[in-house]
């Protein structure tokens, strides 16, 4: 089967839509359990801001970012509602700063071997 490979820039372009959708994603957890929080404090939602709530999230989400963001990575890459957001299988995503290479040797097999 043929594989579909995608421009550079759309690449990049793919990677910051996932990129973005995963921390939207983990940021309305963030609100969720914020929220959830409340109520199970006994408190009204409506006796707080947006922004207040906004803050508390904020704050919940820099304590309990990583599993926040593998939830929502899972969350693109099962649910069929975000299948727009997934990264494509055919798309290798590696920066040069991920990989690391030999240098090549310029050197031939009779150099190295000492012949004259």
């Amino acid at each position: 089967m043929a594989t579909r490979s995608l421009s550079p820039k759309r690449t990049l372009e793919k990677i910051s839509q996932h990129r973005q959708c995963v921390i939207v994603l983990a940021h309305q957890s963030a609100r969720k359990a914020i929220k959830a929080q409340l109520r199970a404090e006994g408190l009204k939602l409506s006796q707080f801001s947006a922004k207040d709530i906004s803050i508390r999230a904020d704050a919940y989400f820099d304590v309990h970012r990583e599993r926040l963001i593998a939830e929502a990575e899972q969350i693109v890459a099962t649910s069929p509602y975000f299948e727009r957001w997934r990264l494509p299988d055919c798309a290798n995503i590696e920066t040069n700063a991920q990989t690391q290479t030999q240098p090549i040797s310029t050197t031939s097999a009779v150099q190295i071997s000492g012949a004259k």
